[in-house]
């Protein structure tokens, strides 16, 4: 989450942990997706239920990669509640945002997508978030690559995926890769996010690796 009101992945576990955090999720503005992976979208049924349940008055942009709606839609239909996309839409203020990869607004928010390379199959995106003044990255899902290092180019501070070792065809971040951006970026803080069992990275320097529900102030 970023403000209170911008839900980064719609993951299977994001309503609880929503609930948990004290967040309305009538009052998000912004949900935005990197990719159509399950842990970064299966959590969409639940929250558009919660928010008809709410009644949610606010328009809420729906921001990803090419074909987002029709994905989200084909998700209801597999959720086995292939109604509720339609009712949505009858109901609330539901905008979906494609992602060109130039600037973009999305209600209050100024983004840019960022082509990032973690699947050939899928197209994948990393984002910056205009906020304050300054920008927050976040890389998505992503192994080292020219759009991770645009990313981090342009934040002030990076939301960084670590994994942890996967087969060599995967695309995930490592403690090493970690490593070796912090190098080529010496001064960018960075969070890490989508931790895999095992990762250690507290020993890089301004690397923060947060505890799970952690407020951070950036």
């Amino acid at each position: 989450m970023l403000d209170d009101h911008i839900l980064v992945e719609p993951s299977p576990t994001a309503l609880p942990h929503l609930h948990r955090c004290g967040i309305d999720v009538a009052g998000l503005d912004v949900v935005a997706i990197s990719h159509f992976h399950a842990d970064h979208t299966f959590g969409w049924p639940f929250l558009l239920l919660e928010l008809l349940y709410r009644h949610a008055a606010t328009p809420l942009h729906v921001v990803g990669p090419p074909g987002v709606e029709r994905f989200l839609r084909t998700m209801m239909d597999v959720a086995g509640v292939p109604g509720i996309h339609e009712e949505a839409h009858e109901k609330l203020d539901l905008r979906y945002v494609e992602v060109d990869c130039s600037w973009q607004v999305a209600g209050p928010v100024k983004f840019r997508a960022v082509e990032v390379d973690h699947v050939p199959h899928l197209d994948c995106y990393g984002y910056v978030f205009e906020r304050d003044g300054g920008t927050v990255g976040y890389s998505g899902d992503t192994r080292p690559c020219a759009g991770l290092d645009a990313l981090a180019a342009a934040s002030d501070t990076l939301i960084l995926e670590c994994n942890g070792p996967h087969h060599p065809a995967a695309g995930h971040m490592e403690v090493a890769h970690v490593e070796a951006l912090r190098e080529r970026f010496p001064a960018l803080p960075f969070v890490l996010t989508h931790l895999g069992a095992g990762v250690e990275a507290g020993h890089i320097e301004r690397c923060l690796v947060p505890d799970d529900f952690q407020t951070v102030e950036i």
